[in-house]
């Protein structure tokens, strides 16, 4: 087999490969952020005892470690295709085939753990706890509110939650008119607004998203899987080829008994 075709399938296999693993370091990260925002709003002293991790925190950093074992296994690669070095490409092979266990094992885990009621369950108690919050401290009901525009949602389990102690909705739960560089004002937020009444709870918002993350991670780490297999098939291809190549050319008896006389 030619060098030169296993060599250019190898670079753009490598290529994507690194792409995709770039995407899922940056989106887990990008996860975690979005679990952050909600659990620094909780009440701390609920939680002085409680030292469990939960599947919405530690997914993130589950496919965080395959994204980075992705870019450190490509490097490899790139560095084994451009030198053309059968040492290189074989620690390649090697990596990628722990680099597929492993990101299967993180999908299998993220689908079969994860991404069930335990993660419903973790979102509804962190949201109730940070809207508990912001009845008595504004910092907290004012990061509520960005949390409410973003994912347009409004009170814990629905907008009907407000109508206990306030007067009218927060301005978060209602559409608001911009006007080029003027303030935003809000529309009337009384409890007759039927748009901010149709909002969804953000508990509900909010584990939807989480459990749309975590489906979306792990189908991107088993899509990187199947582009490692192939990567790999294409590094022991390249191998060999090479070997076929540098293999000194065999010797004919005829040759060997000219020189002999």
């Amino acid at each position: 087999m030619s060098v030169q075709v296993p060599k250019v399938v190898l670079y753009v296999l490598n290529t994507v490969y690194t792409v995709f693993g770039l995407a899922i370091a940056a989106a887990s990260i990008w996860f975690f952020c979005q679990v952050f925002e909600f659990t620094r709003l909780r009440n701390s002293n609920h939680y002085l005892l409680d030292y469990s991790v939960y599947w919405p925190q530690a997914v993130p950093w589950m496919f965080f470690f395959v994204g980075f074992f992705v870019l450190m296994v490509s490097g490899c690669g790139f560095a084994g295709v451009c030198r053309k070095n059968r040492g290189m490409l074989t620690l390649y092979a090697v990596a990628m085939s722990l680099v597929v266990l492993f990101a299967v094992a993180a999908a299998v885990v993220a689908l079969v753990f994860a991404d069930s009621k335990s993660t419903d369950d973790f979102v509804k108690d962190t949201v109730w706890d940070v809207y508990f919050q912001t009845k008595n401290d504004n910092e907290v009901a004012d990061a509520f509110g960005i949390i409410e525009r973003k994912l347009h949602c409004c009170g814990a389990d629905s907008p009907r939650d407000y109508k206990n102690w306030k007067n009218e909705f927060p301005i978060s739960c209602c559409d608001v008119y911009y006007h080029g560089w003027l303030e935003p004002y809000a529309i009337d937020c009384e409890f007759t607004n039927k748009l901010a009444n149709e909002r969804h709870g953000c508990s509900t918002v909010a584990a939807q998203y989480a459990r749309i993350a975590i489906k979306v991670l792990s189908g991107a780490s088993i899509f990187t899987a199947f582009i490692a297999i192939m990567g790999i098939v294409c590094a022991i291809s390249l191998s060999k080829a090479l070997e076929k190549k540098t293999r000194p050319p065999p010797v004919h008896e005829s040759e060997s008994k000219k020189v002999l006389l």
